[in-house]
């Protein structure tokens, strides 16, 4: 039995903390950091570690009390191995991780400077397809490469001749750039979308909080969730507009690589558990916090009972 199966691609993170570049104000907000091209920049903390937003999911899920799979196609070599392994020793079931021969698995550099983090992002070409999965009572999908539109249509396809799971949506960077068009499918059979606030804008505009909520909704999800950094979260089941502040225990933030996912699995923990909204978006800023006080293959993650004593008073 499976509790929850993840889909997407997965990766090497190779995380690189760096302490100088020059830095300056971006033209579409924020700012950027320069280097010299042609130099050696001095790197002050390295680390490798597996990584993708379909493995991080079930991993936080795992954490959560979950029986966690996840399908992803990898590469044929030395860091497939490694993203199996590890896998394994967590107690999660990589039955479901394809090598596809002559390939390598996906690599992603991460440039941090001052706790924030700078994403190089490549995701191969690979040739996802519905396979013979033991039925999960939850699927989440999430970040695949190009070509994704054509295993999209097979995936809807399984999840209508399979009535009874719950469809958890957190698009990733392909998805989101192919637009909304390429998605409008799959958002019909979505029961939990799961967004950062760029990312709904994108999809329905910038307008008040709440009409994006409801603007989402009419294509499709029953329930929508949107993380939006230090202003908390929020999430909108049709009926009740719930909101969230960030949750700070006081600590430090180190590397704020992963957060997201964090925050993904803890919420859909919590409504695996049959948690109420708030508090589930509890499980969820919690497990993200968690996540970011510390650095590279160190895991911040919670388990259940350290989730439940921390919400317990919290809410």
């Amino acid at each position: 039995m499976i509790d929850i199966l993840t889909i997407g691609d997965s990766s090497i993170d190779i995380t690189m903390h760096i302490s100088r570049a020059d830095e300056k104000p971006s033209d579409g907000g924020g700012s950027e950091i320069c280097f010299i091209h042609g130099t050696k920049i001095p790197v002050e903390e390295f680390t490798t570690s597996i990584a993708g937003n379909a493995l991080n999911v079930a991993v936080g899920c795992n954490f959560l009390g979950l029986r966690a799979a996840i399908y992803t196609e990898i590469g044929d070599d030395q860091n497939a191995e490694r993203i199996i392994k590890e896998l394994q020793s967590l107690g999660l079931e990589t039955k479901y991780c394809i090598k596809n021969p002559k390939t390598s698995t996906d690599i992603h550099s991460i440039i941090v400077y001052k706790n924030e983090r700078t994403i190089f992002s490549y995701h191969g070409r690979r040739n996802y397809q519905t396979r013979e999965w033991p039925k999960p009572k939850l699927l989440y999908y999430t970040s695949i490469g190009e070509g994704f539109e054509e295993f999209q249509k097979e995936l809807i396809n399984y999840i209508k001749s399979n009535s009874g799971i719950g469809t958890i949506f957190n698009p990733g960077t392909y998805q989101m750039k192919a637009g909304l068009e390429a998605i409008k499918n799959f958002l019909e059979v979505t029961d939990i979308l799961i967004l950062n606030m760029e990312e709904a804008a994108t999809i329905v505009g910038e307008k008040p909080l709440p009409q994006i909520h409801i603007d989402l909704q009419k294509l499709g999800p029953k329930l929508t969730v949107i993380t939006d950094g230090k202003n908390g979260v929020n999430a909108f089941d049709g009926q009740n507009l719930v909101k969230l502040n960030a949750y700070d225990d006081g600590k430090p933030i180190v590397d704020k690589t992963g957060a997201g996912d964090a925050f993904s699995s803890g919420f859909v923990s919590a409504i695996f558990h049959k948690r109420p909204l708030k508090e589930a978006l509890a499980w969820g800023v919690v497990n993200a916090r968690g996540e970011i006080e510390v650095a590279g293959t160190d895991t911040g993650l919670y388990t259940k009972e350290k989730m439940e004593k921390v919400v317990n008073k919290l809410i």
